[in-house]
């Protein structure tokens, strides 16, 4: 059922609009309405002025430089324990500002070192490539050296650039080269010291790109400056796990005030989203929306308490038009919860309207257990729910897993009857039929008639109930049509029971008759095309009940397959082959019998019952709350 609704306005000064946003916050029962929605709500969109602007920028701002310093600091896994008192935003700024420098500045070390440690090793195989070659020369006193890197295919450069540090140095220098990789050729030039601005000048016009080591590792020939990077990238390591160090001692000390922070701030950015959606006068805001019943005391209450008489609630009319605007809260006993997300998979019910949840948690594990009907498999498909349900707390699968449980026990209770257990294999430990047994030949009849049966009373109940939404909506058509399909249904049961014998043949008049008047009533609901629509319209109705057959036919598939499973395990020649082909066609039988129950019957559910009375299209109760 619906939980029942009442539509309200609240107007007050715009300098209470704060304290009134707060108090509804607090209270959170209240669904805000976009103002532009309710025409009864006679005021101009509500305009943001400067300093509100100013602050939600300044909140979303500071959220973001909270969120990155959580995130440097490795964050936190679960929800902060937030106190009811404190001034959050003055906390935060001044947070922020005294940890955001020493973050900052660790984070950009340890980015440094570590792009640091991913190049050093490229240095590493450059330098000894050159090793091979080091000339006596590099180590004498005075002397200085520069490494050169050329491509391959400018490899005529290198003897230009060779020929010239000889003419500058006047034959002083010493040029060595070595392939560094298939594509790079390293040419190292030692010289006195005295021609480094000439040396430098030179390289500079032929614009050739220097061997430039980083600065950490000096100067020095390539052995000593190999010598000096083994160094380092033995250190760097350290270094990095210091800073990571250092950081974790921060994130111990800070990350809880962190998550507190921005939970409570993005709650007041989320708090100011609603605004574009009140109204205002020259002095007042105005603001409108949905309180249940039960709840609009407590409002009152909480507005007169914080803000005083200066704010005004009073209740709206509840006029038809607003009436398809009021959202929906679906109100349930605890057994029938789980089968509220299975409707709101096809749509929630309108307000006003009725609820098909308990119905659909009446009759749906009853469908599944007939369909599925057998102890063994069910003992499985419950033991296998009730496992899951714990890697579940909330949420569409959790409660798909509750109904598979239910499923599962009525499918036990059906299993007795029929005498099944992993198909025929109960037998041979003395399982019979309570009932009767649905694989012999001479029920199978019976079988079907029980499952044509369950859907006339199934698709009946969903006409009276159509008949009753029609009355309440005062629709002429739905009466004509649901009240229609109703006679007419009722006319061919009782021509059922004539010509079974169970009333007498007098009433095939009778039945006959209710028929045709069943008929021109469905016909006069379809309009002028009703002469031809409202005859095929009775016959997919005589359709929709055959559905139900698929009850009798999928549960016979599921036990002739069990059969064979059982039959081929006796058959196999070998025991333990045999055993394995009955295990593999019993897995796939299970399966299936979780799967194929649930799916025809939310289909008899969704299709052949819901199209008698439902009238979804609601839209979801949203109230107005703070999220910590």
């Amino acid at each position: 059922m619906n939980l029942e609704m009442i539509p309200v306005e609240i107007v007050g000064l715009k300098v209470n609009l704060q304290a009134v946003i707060h108090t509804l916050r607090r209270v959170g029962c209240m669904h805000i309405e976009e103002l532009t929605d309710l025409p009864e709500v006679s005021a101009r969109p509500l305009s943001l002025d400067r300093d509100t602007l100013r602050q939600q920028e300044e909140l979303s701002f500071l959220v973001a430089r909270l969120g990155g310093l959580l995130d440097a600091l490795g964050g936190v896994h679960q929800k902060p324990a937030i106190s009811p008192s404190g001034n959050y935003l003055i906390e935060a700024r001044a947070g922020v500002e005294e940890l955001m420098p020493e973050v900052k500045s660790l984070t950009s070390q340890r980015e440094r070192l570590e792009s640091e440690l991913t190049s050093l090793p490229r240095y590493e195989a450059t330098l000894r490539k050159l090793l091979p070659i080091i000339p006596i020369s590099v180590r004498e006193p005075g002397n200085r050296s520069v490494g050169v890197l050329v491509n391959r295919e400018h490899m005529d450069i290198l003897d230009t650039v060779g020929k010239r540090v000889f003419d500058l140095t006047d034959g002083l220098a010493e040029v060595v080269a070595s392939d560094v990789d298939v594509s790079t050729r390293a040419m190292l030039i030692v010289f006195p010291e005295r021609y480094t601005n000439e040396i430098e000048a030179l390289l500079g016009r032929e614009d050739i790109s220097r061997l430039r080591l980083p600065a950490e590792l000096g100067e020095g020939s390539p052995d000593v400056v190999l010598t000096a990077l083994y160094r380092r990238m033995a250190s760097v390591p350290e270094q990095i796990k210091e800073i990571n160090r250092k950081l974790g001692e921060l994130s111990m000390q800070w990350c809880e005030k962190l998550a507190v922070w921005r939970a409570v701030l993005q709650d007041e950015i989320e708090a100011s989203r609603v605004l574009p959606r009140f109204g205002e006068t020259d002095l007042t805001f105005v603001l409108a929306g949905w309180v249940p019943v039960k709840e609009i005391e407590k409002v009152e209450t909480a507005l007169r308490e914080n803000v005083g008489n200066a704010v005004l609630i009073q209740k709206l009319k509840m006029t038809p038009e607003m009436k398809k605007r009021a959202p929906v809260v679906l109100q349930n006993p605890r057994p029938a919860k789980p089968f509220e997300s299975l409707v709101k998979l096809l749509a929630l019910p309108r307000y006003g309207h009725i609820d098909p949840t308990r119905m659909m948690a009446f009759f749906l594990p009853i469908f599944f257990g007939m369909i599925l009907g057998d102890v063994g498999y069910g003992i499985l498909v419950l033991a296998l729910s009730l496992g899951f349900l714990r890697r579940f707390k909330a949420g569409v699968l959790r409660d798909i897993l509750i109904v598979l449980a239910m499923g599962a026990g009525w499918s036990i209770l059906f299993g007795f009857l029929y005498g099944e257990a992993f198909g025929t294999l109960g037998e041979y430990f003395g399982l019979h039929a309570l009932w009767f047994d649905r694989t012999s030949s001479e029920h199978v009849l019976g079988l079907l008639l029980m499952s044509v049966a369950v859907g006339a009373v199934h698709i009946t109940l969903g006409l009276i109930l159509g008949v009753w939404e029609a009355i309440k909506d005062r629709s002429r058509s739905q009466l004509l049509e649901r009240g229609g399909m109703l006679v007419g249904l009722i006319g061919l049961f009782f021509m059922v029971g004539v010509l079974t014998d169970f009333l007498p043949q007098g009433f095939m008049n009778v039945a006959i008759a209710t028929v045709i008047i069943g008929i021109v009533l469905l016909s006069a609901s379809l309009g002028c095309l009703g002469v031809i629509m409202g005859p095929i319209e009775f016959i997919t109705l005589i359709g929709n009940v055959l559905s139900y057959l698929r009850i009798a036919a999928i549960g016979l598939a599921s036990v002739y397959l069990a059969k064979v499973a059982n039959e081929v395990a006796g058959i196999a020649g070998n025991v333990i082959v045999g055993a394995i082909l009955a295990i593999l066609i019993h897995a796939l039988n299970l399966v299936l019998g979780m799967f194929s129950p649930t799916i025809h019957s939310l289909r008899l559910h969704y299709v052949e019952f819901f199209r008698k009375f439902y009238e979804g299209g609601g839209r979801p109760y949203e109230p107005f709350r703070s999220r910590l």
